[in-house]
């Protein structure tokens, strides 16, 4: 039997195979074959939902998926800046500063279950790390996970969050380096599209867009379709990573901008 707080000789090729494949890692799709290739040795699973912060504090949120259940209405949902899974979890993360691994049974306390299950992630192992001043330095939440929820993994989290979100980070910074490479464009989008972004980057549904700025549901789409369009991005998130890299966002959070600018009703 082995020690639970040491790996095995096939644990520790497993991982030195993850680190060596981590510094090839620099586009999105590199980062994609890594999270599905080979950090699947130690963390099977189908979703992987992660973010780190920037320079002002807010999170840039992501997600690499492969389960077709798992929709852009369920993600919005999970990192809703008030009521979100993320955020809920954050909060538990920070009480106890060890991975949170929710198994989601039927007759789990607090309704992990019915919750993971409306979500489509099913179960969550999650861990996050902070910065010296103690705000959330980044976070990972495998879901869809195939191996035991018990301290083996939470040790797999621990030893791979550190080296998950450095990659991320490179990752988005060389997005954000090749973006501003070329000038904003004058004009690309609009006043409108820029507004209907500015909530989409703050975690807000099409429906909470509408009520928001007295817009029909459709409407709203259709001013996000036409932006993404434009900006030959296919996703709300790609829509807003290069809407901020352009300049046409700041990559703040809601309740900064609330302190600085009018609301936009």
């Amino acid at each position: 039997m082995h020690n639970p707080h040491e790996l095995t000789d096939e644990e520790c090729g497993h991982l030195a195979r993850i680190l060596l494949a981590s510094r090839r890692v620099r586009l999105r799709h590199h980062f994609f074959s890594w999270v599905h290739g080979p950090i699947q040795a130690l963390i099977p699973h189908e979703i992987l939902l992660c973010g780190v912060a920037d320079e002002s504090g807010y999170l840039l949120h992501e997600r690499f998926t492969a389960c077709r259940y798992f929709k852009d209405d369920h993600y919005h949902r999970v990192i809703h800046p008030g009521d979100g899974l993320i955020q809920q979890l954050a909060q538990e993360w920070h009480g106890h500063g060890e991975p949170r691994l929710i198994a989601a049974l039927h007759d789990e306390a607090g309704g992990w279950h019915a919750r993971l299950g409306d979500l489509e992630l099913k179960n969550l192992a999650f861990h996050g790390m902070s910065w010296i001043n103690g705000q959330l330095k980044g976070y990972a939440g495998f879901s869809r996970v195939r191996v035991p929820f018990d301290n083996r993994l939470a040790m797999y989290l621990d030893i791979l969050l550190p080296h998950l979100l450095v990659t991320l980070a490179r990752v988005l910074a060389n997005e954000a380096r090749a973006d501003g490479d070329s000038k904003r464009p004058a004009g690309l989008i609009t006043p409108r599209e820029v507004e209907v972004l500015t909530w989409v980057r703050d975690g807000k549904t099409n429906d909470e867009i509408a009520d928001i700025l007295g817009l029909s549901m459709l409407t709203v789409k259709n001013h996000l379709r036409h932006a993404m369009k434009k900006m030959v991005v296919r996703t709300r998130g790609q829509a807003v990573a290069k809407a901020i890299a352009l300049g046409f966002l700041r990559a703040q959070g809601a309740q900064e901008k609330e302190a600085t600018l009018e609301p936009q009703t």
